[in-house]
């Protein structure tokens, strides 16, 4: 138990302190989070630190914040705003989805000549965007309340919804890989009972539990019984082979549209719910996660996979770049709209990370590609806010002019 206090003390420490250099510099925290769990990750610090009775339970604590991550997600999905700007947002979604997503599956699989189910892999990883990081270049660039964040936010709702089913095709691909034809019947049962009890939680059990806990008026109450009804919802889909992921996610959404829809209207309920959750998410668990990635990467690997990441980077750029162009367009938008909304949803950080952890997890892709992954996703992260405020600034002037 002392051990474990002792490195879950340090890799939190040593990720606050790189992540604070990296804030800085206005860049996003989440790359200091992965680079502390690289340099824990060099085999001296490693061995020394990661033992094996260690190893087990800094997993499952970083598993609680992926399950945490998934539930705020979900809790944020906005539906009102997703139909109330459904066309121009799912147009640009859809396209700097669609594009980089074809593009990174036709390199992996003919270029690098990787399996269908890598070469899937690679293809999600290079077109999920991370609204979260998105929102953080647009609070800092203080253009929150414009037409340009606006389109990013909107569209990044339609992009959760997409992620959301990107992931459940992640998870159903390698329940099929693993269990076989023999078993696929079973699942496809167990898809459509948790839809049944999706519902009926939805009608009756997520809005007979809040009022439960919120007979005692007590914030603390709430959050656990949202805790109570996310671990839940996580538990059944992952009984149903569905993936815990995905009831974390599912489980936000219901808790959100019951606070927020019906006679019960109770929207500071559904804030005080978000802002506990963000608190112990993004405060403690989701830098472990963070951390506990960079642990898993292979940088000895990196000289060998030099073209693949390089090819990726230009996908994953160019891609999602000409899929927001071709979406903004098509929405009547201006072309320099394009450039810069394309640039403010580059960035990666949190479903890529996890899409690919998952898939590591799952025995999907090996350490190589997984390193890869979190190489291009980090070179993303990086250029991206670099790039976006550059232009921002300059769509400013060019507008004070005018």
């Amino acid at each position: 138990m002392t051990n474990a206090l002792l490195v879950i003390f340090i890799a939190l420490l040593l990720a606050y302190l790189i992540s604070e250099i990296f804030r800085h510099f206005g860049l996003p925290r989440v790359i200091g989070q992965i680079l502390a769990g690289v340099v824990l990750g060099i085999p001296l610090i490693k061995n020394l630190l990661f033992t094996e009775q260690i190893i087990p339970v800094f997993s499952f604590i970083t598993n609680i914040g992926i399950i945490l991550l998934f539930f705020f997600v979900g809790l944020e999905i906005n539906l009102k705003k997703f139909r109330k700007n459904f066309r121009e947002s799912s147009l640009i979604a859809v396209f700097n989805t669609l594009i980089p997503l074809t593009a990174g599956f036709l390199a992996g699989k003919f270029l690098f000549h990787f399996n269908n189910t890598t070469s899937v892999i690679i293809g999600i990883s290079v077109s999920v965007s991370s609204q979260a990081i998105s929102l953080d270049i647009l609070e800092e660039a203080k253009i929150l309340k414009s037409r340009i964040a606006n389109i990013i936010i909107a569209s990044g709702t339609v992009d959760d919804v997409f992620e959301l089913l990107l992931i459940s095709f992640i998870l159903f691909l390698f329940n099929s890989v693993s269990l076989g034809q023999a078993s696929f019947q079973k699942l496809v049962l167990g898809i459509l009972v948790f839809v049944g009890i999706i519902i009926l939680s939805r009608i009756l059990l997520i809005p007979f539990a809040l009022k439960i806990f919120e007979r005692d008026n007590s914030k603390s109450t709430l959050f656990m019984g949202s805790l109570i009804i996310v671990l839940l919802m996580s538990y059944l889909s992952e009984l149903f082979g569905i993936g815990s992921l995905i009831g974390a996610l599912i489980a936000g959404v219901l808790v959100r549209q019951t606070l927020l829809t019906g006679e019960g209207r109770k929207p500071w309920r559904k804030n005080e719910i978000s802002h506990s959750i963000h608190i112990i998410s993004f405060g403690f668990l989701i830098p472990l996660f963070f951390v506990n990635v960079g642990l898993n990467t292979s940088i000895t690997t990196l000289p060998s996979s030099l073209l693949l990441i390089f090819v990726l980077i230009l996908i994953d750029i160019l891609g999602t770049l000409t899929g927001t162009i071709i979406g903004v367009l098509l929405s009547r938008g201006t072309l320099t709209e394009g450039i810069i909304i394309g640039w403010g949803v580059i960035p990666k950080g949190d479903t890529e990370i996890v899409i690919a952890t998952l898939a590591l997890n799952s025995g999907l892709i090996t350490v190589d590609i997984f390193t890869v992954i979190i190489t291009v996703a980090l070179f993303s992260t990086f250029l991206a806010p670099i790039v976006f405020k550059l232009l921002v600034k300059k769509h400013a002037k060019i507008m004070e002019q005018q």
